[in-house]
């Protein structure tokens, strides 16, 4: 009867240490092959990942190596990356001039079960080397919480909160996805495969009158320039057709009070995207090819400049 069914309370927030607790969960169940005070590896049947201490402990980061031959043209093979980005938004794919780079950086501060965490990164890692999805725990393990209110899924504790919390207004309702207005900005909020996950996209078009001017305009120097930063929690592609998207995901572990993650989550996003609209400000020339960028390293190091005191900040929305 309704009133036997165990009532939802969110697990205490975890607060401590995202890597020492990445450490403590791999030594226990992982294959171990060095450690440091700085970071640890991880053996996956053949690909090593690289759990490391992030500057903000709060955040749970790690970087593994992949392999994506360029196929055709350089254009064609960034455009192919950029398709394989949008593909697999809970890692960030950064294409380097030491290698391509398959970074993974989630927020487990205020996870209600942290060491689940780790397990959600190492299954998105072994999903994308593999295509295996045995560590992803049973939907039915799942339950989130949102200001006192419970979901089966993260995208939907999402939904929750933008309309009822953040009081976002709505602007679009699709399949996929629902857009919200944020501050002046439309947020995509994705529909994902996986319970557990999340996502919240920003789309421009910065790069569509470039490359409808000059179809071979879409190089390294110009693929995710506009919007890479530090530290780097955000994932930045171009589409062949010159539309580019900023985004970020989340995960959730079970008994997760999910609020103050998507809080957090959502104000690092829209704080790379004022300062990224500010550079485009400051550098029109990264929209016409008159400003040349060698590589996504040249790009990030411009971006250094614009850390929020030219923007104001998003302290608006550190307030929910």
């Amino acid at each position: 009867m309704f009133w036997n069914r165990k009532k939802f309370v969110a697990a205490p927030p975890y607060m401590g240490s995202a890597f020492d607790c990445a450490v403590r969960y791999c030594e226990q169940h992982e294959t171990v092959t060095h450690r440091t005070d700085s970071e640890i590896h991880i053996q996956l049947d053949g690909h090593t990942v690289c759990i490391y201490r992030n500057q903000d402990d709060g955040w749970l980061t790690a970087r593994a190596p992949f392999d994506k031959p360029p196929i055709g043209t350089l254009n064609a093979a960034y455009a192919d990356h950029a398709d394989l980005q949008f593909k697999n938004l809970t890692l960030i794919l950064d294409l380097e001039q030491t290698g391509n780079v398959a970074r993974y950086s989630q927020l487990m501060r205020h996870q209600g079960n942290p060491e689940m965490q780790v397990r959600n990164m190492l299954s998105t890692y072994d999903h994308f080397f593999h295509g295996r999805d045995s560590r992803i725990y049973p939907v039915e393990e799942l339950k989130f919480g949102c200001n006192g209110r419970f979901f089966n899924t993260a995208s939907d504790a999402l939904f929750y909160y933008m309309e009822n919390i953040r009081k976002s207004r709505t602007v679009e309702v699709a399949s996929g996805y629902i857009s919200y207005d944020t501050a002046g900005a439309c947020a995509l909020v994705g529909r994902t495969e996986l319970s557990h996950e999340f996502t919240i996209r920003y789309a421009f078009s910065d790069f569509e009158k470039l490359l409808h001017d000059n179809q071979s305009a879409l190089t390294p120097h110009y693929f995710a320039a506009a919007y890479r930063k530090a530290p780097l929690h955000t994932a930045s592609y171009c589409f062949r057709n010159g539309i580019s998207e900023l985004a970020i995901s989340g995960t959730l572990t079970a008994g997760t009070e999910a609020r103050p993650i998507f809080t957090a989550t959502l104000a690092a996003l829209y704080q790379v995207m004022l300062d990224s609209t500010e550079r485009i400000k400051m550098n029109p020339g990264l929209l016409t090819g008159k400003q040349q960028l060698q590589s996504e390293e040249e790009s990030i190091l411009q971006a250094k400049q614009f850390q929020g005191d030219r923007t104001g900040g998003v302290e608006f929305l550190r307030n929910a």
